[in-house]
């Protein structure tokens, strides 16, 4: 039986539940397609998040940043020179189209850290805040009073501020930063008082699970109400040098253990009653600065671009591959070893990420026996 709007509500807190009818009253029809979400689920449609890097430019380098090797300042380094054509507003205006017509209903503005864009609020108008919830990532450098009361008025509902651990020399160290901790905990509270709905987000590396700094920052984000967003360390990026950093099984399902006590969760957790496994195409797809589309953030194999294949049929892809598509309740890049080792053998040469179509994933993709 398909789920209905009041099945859903009902597994909604009553804070979340007000947060909802508030967004209901000042944009109906975002807060109707959001709505739609677990229906559309039922029926076995997907409904991803997307996240849009139009900008990898950063004012941080950080030792675990999976984008570090899509940035301008890593290809000078590498003596690469990328003339791929790079997003435009009209870029922007066709995919919000696109998703609008598949129903589909949530927007993160990433980068790089986007409130160093000199067209922030050119890319939230082009996503178009009256028909999908924009959110957007930060590291909380520049997130004071005055720019979060900024980005709501221009139709931002939602920011997530990067902390990496609750001990401010430790967070600085990983963020080769100085001040980085400060500003993100003024961020945190500036945001709470613009009334933008707030996540934090932090890197989980191997051992940190069973740490007092952990534990101590799910009693704060949880006495505070706000979510702690969970994402494992992952073999790609600036952490291709580090694998020592990346998970095992038994702190991951020690961290579900976890989420049953305090206001914290990950990519792999339930959400009102869905529980897709592992969320690549299902739950979300990242589209780079030169249009390409992966099925997450950390998987740097593209399903397609945007210039040449409709986001209908990209997600198409994704959901046929063998890999992506069906049910797995692992975290393909962040627990498959066999996955693993073939991204990591198959990117170890690559001049320019994601890898095209044909290249990484392809149609004939089968699962390693």
């Amino acid at each position: 039986m398909a789920a209905t709007n009041d099945s859903v509500d009902s597994k909604l807190t009553s804070a979340e539940l007000t947060k909802r009818n508030d967004l209901r009253s000042r944009k109906p029809y975002v807060a109707d397609k959001l709505a739609q979400i677990a229906v559309m689920e039922e029926r076995g449609e997907i409904s991803p998040i997307i996240r849009l890097e139009k900008s990898y430019l950063c004012n941080f380098q950080c030792t675990h940043c999976s984008a570090e090797f899509y940035m301008d300042r890593h290809l000078e380094k590498t003596g690469v020179t990328d003339e791929r054509r790079k997003m435009n507003m009209d870029d922007v205006r066709t995919l919000s189209r696109q998703a609008d017509e598949l129903g589909l209903a949530r927007f993160v503005i990433t980068g790089g850290e986007p409130l160093v864009m000199r067209d922030f609020d050119e890319v939230v108008a082009a996503i178009d805040p009256e028909k999908h919830y924009v959110i957007t990532d930060t590291n909380g450098w520049f997130m004071d009073e005055a720019r979060a009361k900024h980005i709501k008025s221009i139709g931002v509902e939602k920011a997530q501020i990067s902390i990496d651990s609750f001990i401010e020399a430790e967070h600085d160290a990983f963020r080769n930063k100085p001040g980085a901790y400060k500003r993100a905990m003024r961020g945190i509270y500036a945001c709470l008082d613009a009334g933008l709905n707030l996540i934090i987000q932090t890197v989980l590396i191997k051992g940190r699970a069973h740490t007092k700094e952990f534990l101590d920052f799910c009693e704060f984000a949880t006495k505070h109400g706000i979510g702690l967003y969970v994402s494992y360390a992952k073999p790609t990026g600036s952490c291709t040098q580090h694998p020592e950093f990346v998970i095992d099984k038994e702190e991951a399902d020690f961290l579900r253990e976890l989420e049953k006590k305090y206001n914290v969760f990950t990519h792999m957790t339930p959400s009102y009653g869905s529980f897709k496994g592992c969320i690549t195409v299902k739950g979300i797809i990242t589209v780079t600065s030169s249009m390409e589309v992966t099925p997450c953030p950390y998987i740097d194999f593209s399903l397609g671009n945007l210039r040449e294949t409709s986001l209908k049929e990209v997600l198409a892809r994704g959901m046929r591959n063998p890999w992506l598509g069906p049910y797995r309740p692992d975290c393909l890049i962040g627990e498959d070893p066999q996955f693993i080792k073939m991204h990591t053998e198959k990117t170890a040469d690559a001049k320019l990420l994601p890898l095209p179509w044909g290249q990484g994933f392809s149609d004939e993709d089968k699962l390693i026996p």
